[in-house]
Parts: C-alpha cells; sequence; structure tokens
C-alpha cells in the first residue's frame, strides 16, 4: 500500500461561502490599499496583502456572490492571465495559495472563461511550488496543463527494503485537460506518445546512474509510470524495472507496479469549485 505523505493544509484553511447580505463589505474589498484585483468576465480575483508577515487572502467572487475565500502564506507565483488558452477565444486565469511549511503545499485555482461560461478549478499540486505552463500534447484540442504526481514522496513500501528519501523522491509529469467546461487529469493512454516520449528518457537518465542506487531507483519508478500511463501493458513497466532497479530491489518490481498503476489510476488533484 502506497504512504501517503501528502498533507492538503492549505484546504483546511480554506472555505467556500454563499455571499449573503451581511458580507456586503465583502463586495468592496477590492478598493483600498494592499489589494490587487484580476477580472475574468464577471469573475474577480482579489489579493488582499497582510502588512508585515506575507500572507494573504484570496477570493473570488462576482457582483452577486462570494464564491471562494482562502488565507494563504507567502507568495510563491503571481496571478496571471492567459488568452486563447485552453482554446481559441478562451482565457485562463491561474492563482496559486500557499500553504505554508517544509515542502508542503501549494493549490492551483484554475478560473477558465470559455464563450458564455466561466469555470474555477482548483488542484493540489502538493509539493510542487513553480509556475505551472500550458503544453500542448499530441491529441489534446487546446493546451493542457503540465504539473506533477508527488504520491510516491518518501515511498517506502511495507516489509520492503525500499525506501527513498524526499531528495530522490520522483515527481511524475501528468496534464490537466479541459474538458466539458472544467479540468480534468488526463487518463492512462490518453496521450500515448507523450508518456512513451517521457518513459525513454527516463530509461535513458536511469542507466546513467549506476553509481547512485537511490537516484536510479527514482527515475526508474518514473520511467516505469510513464510507460503505463502510455497505455503499455504492466508487463512492460515490470521489465524495465527488473533492468533498471538497483539489484538489491528488483525482487520488488511486481509489487512496484502495482503501486504504480493504482496511483496513475487513481490520480485526481482537482475539485470543481463553479
Amino acid at each position: 500500500m502506497i504512504e501517503k505523505t501528502l498533507a492538503i493544509f492549505v484546504l483546511f484553511m480554506m472555505t467556500v461561502v454563499p455571499l449573503h447580505f451581511s458580507f456586503a463589505s465583502d463586495k468592496e474589498s477590492c478598493s483600498g490599499g494592499g489589494m490587487k484585483e484580476f477580472s475574468l468576465g464577471e469573475l474577480k480575483l482579489c489579493i488582499n496583502d497582510e502588512p508585515g508577515n506575507g500572507d494573504y487572502t484570496l477570493r473570488f467572487s462576482t457582483d452577486k456572490e462570494l464564491i471562494f475565500k482562502g488565507e494563504c502564506a507567502f507568495k510563491t507565483q503571481e496571478p496571471k492571465i492567459v488568452r486563447n488558452t485552453p482554446l481559441p477565444n478562451c482565457s485562463s486565469l491561474l492563482a496559486y495559495c500557499f500553504s505554508g511549511g517544509a515542502h508542503c503545499c501549494t493549490t492551483l485555482f484554475i478560473a477558465t472563461e470559455c464563450g458564455h461560461k466561466i469555470s474555477l478549478d482548483m488542484a493540489d499540486m502538493a509539493h510542487s511550488d513553480g509556475r505551472v505552463n500550458f503544453i500542448e500534447a499530441d491529441g489534446a484540442p487546446g493546451k493542457v496543463l503540465r504539473i506533477f504526481d508527488w504520491q510516491f514522496a518518501y515511498y517506502a513500501p511495507e516489509d520492503s527494503q525500499i525506501q527513498l528519501s524526499f531528495a530522490n523522491s520522483p515527481a511524475m509529469a501528468r496534464l490537466l485537460v479541459f474538458d466539458d467546461g472544467h479540468w480534468r487529469p488526463d487518463r492512462i493512454g490518453e496521450f500515448s506518445r507523450f508518456y512513451s516520449r517521457l518513459s525513454l528518457q527516463a530509461i535513458h537518465e536511469a542507466g546513467a546512474l549506476t553509481k547512485e542506487p537511490e537516484s536510479a531507483a527514482s527515475v526508474a519508478l518514473k520511467a516505469a509510470y510513464y510507460s503505463i500511463m502510455s497505455g503499455e501493458p504492466s508487463e512492460r513497466a515490470t521489465e524495465i524495472l527488473s533492468q533498471l532497479l538497483p539489484e538489491q530491489w528488483r525482487l520488488e518490481s511486481p509489487k512496484v507496479v502495482s503501486d504504480l498503476r493504482r496511483a496513475a489510476t487513481e490520480f485526481n488533484p482537482v475539485e470543481n469549485i463553479r
């Protein structure tokens, strides 16, 4: 069983509430000093910097309701509006909320305007603290978001000799796809070429790490994970691990592949807000 050590602290700090008349002052919160406002159609993002400590309040609202409000630690990235993304004549607003703490945790907010509809989703980015990127992938109708799956941070299967430090924990690339008005994680086999390339790159990289067993094991996990995401059978992932894992860990390959496939299948960091 995978030891999931990802603690989404930021989600405990946030509330989703309807706007009642008692919240009238919230409607005016984007005016005054220390405030920044970003607009996407009727949706407004207000950021209120707290003086002295770097904390800030992030809130999404319309003229009629407060949709989402959260308390965040210091900024890791500034919000950004990207035009003609993910599709032509659509726009996306990206905002980040960091909870504070070692390695963890960042939540990504994605507001998307396509046609007359504006959606708001949030994605748990776990230990990632950098800016996400829109990329093009074979088979995608528009641009997709590249994020990372951190389910194998500190990976240490029960009754196993394998134990990875955070420094050598693999972060697997995954894609978020804009589908039916909201963002969702990609599926196994959906972007076969994209993941086949990543698997081959990881295989090549692992081959050069024979003198660094823990680093080699981490990259071997990536190669097998990407093989699974490309749609190849589990037998191929087992073969990759049997070749690339340090010798003392190779007998663990079937167990590791089972964990990899379950993680790839169950990965879903996105929650629809609006």
